[in-house]
Formats: C-alpha cells, structure tokens, sequence
C-alpha cells in the first residue's frame, strides 16, 4: 500500500542556493514514515516497535524550490527477519525530484538488533501486501 502526503516547502528548508538542502529530503521522507506509520498502526504498536534508521540510500533527481508543491509516497518494499525497508519517493508536479530506500532495524534494550516481534512482523506483512 502506497500513502501519500503532502510536504509544504518552508523558508528554512531552501540553501543559499535557492532550493531545498540534500538534508532536509531526509526530513520529508521521515515526515512520510511517520505518517505511513500512523495510518496503519495504533500509537501504541508504534511505541512498542523501538526500530531506528540503520541505512538509507537516496538519489536526487531534481531540485526543489520554495514554491514547489510536494507529495511523499511511501510504502513498505521488504521485512527482513530485524529489519523494515522503506521506500519514498519525493514528487513536484508529476516529476520525481528523490527517491529513497530506509532500512530499519528493530533493537533490543541493549541496543542491539533484534528478531521483529511477530505479531509486528503479521502487521507489516499484511499492510506491505495490499494494494
């Protein structure tokens, strides 16, 4: 399942050079996660997940300017045995402006990865089968 969002360009995301930093992309696509999240999870299993960001890949295909009107798609691609995979794609318009791949690992108390829980893994699964 695809879920979109709708970032708003704000005046400190934009550079000296008049568009939105490479680092703030990082920010939209969390924006989406989060909301990804929210929309198929209670709070509650959220809370419980403890998973952090553990690689992500971005390719930056076209600039963003603080007029641009942008969507976040994201969906979930894979789950691993401790991992979820993420992906965004950032669009202005009808042009992909990034795409991104997020890998997430679930920790245990000691910070140190650990099995997904399975009835997180079921969650995940069934959420990433739909369409």
């Amino acid at each position: 399942m695809i879920d979109r969002l709708d970032i708003q360009v704000r005046y400190a995301d934009i550079d000296s050079y008049g568009h939105v930093n490479n680092a703030v992309f990082l920010s939209y696509f969390e924006l989406g996660r989060i909301n990804f999240l929210r929309k198929h999870f209670s709070e509650k299993s959220i809370e419980g997940m403890s998973i952090v960001v553990a690689r992500v890949e971005v390719d930056y295909l076209s600039e963003v300017k603080l007029d641009d009107e942008l969507v976040c798609e994201t969906w979930i691609s894979a789950v691993g045995r401790t991992s979820v995979v993420f992906e965004s794609v950032l669009r202005k318009r009808y042009i992909d402006a990034a795409r991104a791949k997020i890998t997430m690992v679930h920790l245990d108390k000691h910070g140190r990865p650990e099995l997904l829980p399975e009835h997180y893994r079921a969650l995940i699964n069934q959420v990433g089968s739909m369409t």
